[in-house]
């Protein structure tokens, strides 16, 4: 169970790992953005990459406590999936890539956290695919567990979008073209007008 103060520790130093990378920020820099001694710091997260892997592990449980409320109020598997869109979509608008090439790099504990992670969620998509073949919102001609690696390698090359794309593009803007080609080309007819509906009515807004 975390205390107070290292809920707090996690609140701003997860937005500031997300926003500069995490090699650019110190636990000295935490420490003040806190108002907070560096002793202090280090008596609750004993080095930087416990703190990192805290930060993840908060972020993890919020994610699916939010997961669970759009799997429980669905209406079909394609409202679901565009719900999972919207949430990621403002993960991203907070992060660099930087911050997913610094964990790689300099922090195989906390990558490895996250590679876990990055399983467990493509067997989620696998999952909710199969149900959406049920429901008629999703092509039966299609090979699931393909489609969901595909879409978790298409992800991945986000790292990596300002050296694809030369910083032509933002993060959110290849991130949105990755997904909504994904929803359309898995989605049967009835789930394309449900998908084109959906973001007909969030452009208008």
């Amino acid at each position: 169970m975390m205390t107070e103060l290292q809920l707090r520790i996690i609140e701003q130093a997860t937005p500031m790992f997300l926003h500069y990378g995490i090699k650019a920020i110190t636990m000295d820099m935490i420490a003040a953005r806190l108002g907070i001694s560096k002793r202090t710091l280090y008596e609750n997260f004993k080095d930087k990459t416990e703190l990192l892997l805290a930060c993840l592990e908060k972020a993890e449980a919020d994610r699916d406590e939010r997961l669970g409320i759009y799997y429980t109020q669905r209406k079909n598997v394609i409202e679901l999936l565009l719900n999972v869109h919207e949430d990621i979509l403002r993960f991203m608008r907070n992060a660099s890539p930087a911050y997913f090439i610094d964990m790689e790099r300099y922090y195989p504990k906390v990558y490895n956290r996250y590679a876990h992670e990055k399983e467990m969620h493509k067997q989620a998509i696998v999952d909710l695919l199969r149900e959406g073949i049920g429901e008629g919102m999703i092509r039966s001609d299609i090979n699931i567990e393909v489609v969901a690696a595909l879409l978790t390698l298409q992800l991945e090359l986000l790292k990596n979008a300002d050296e694809i794309f030369q910083s032509k593009y933002t993060f959110t803007e290849i991130f949105e073209t990755i997904f909504k080609s994904f929803i359309r080309g898995i989605a049967t007819p009835e789930g394309v007008r449900y998908t084109d509906e959906y973001f007909a009515g969030h452009e208008n807004k």
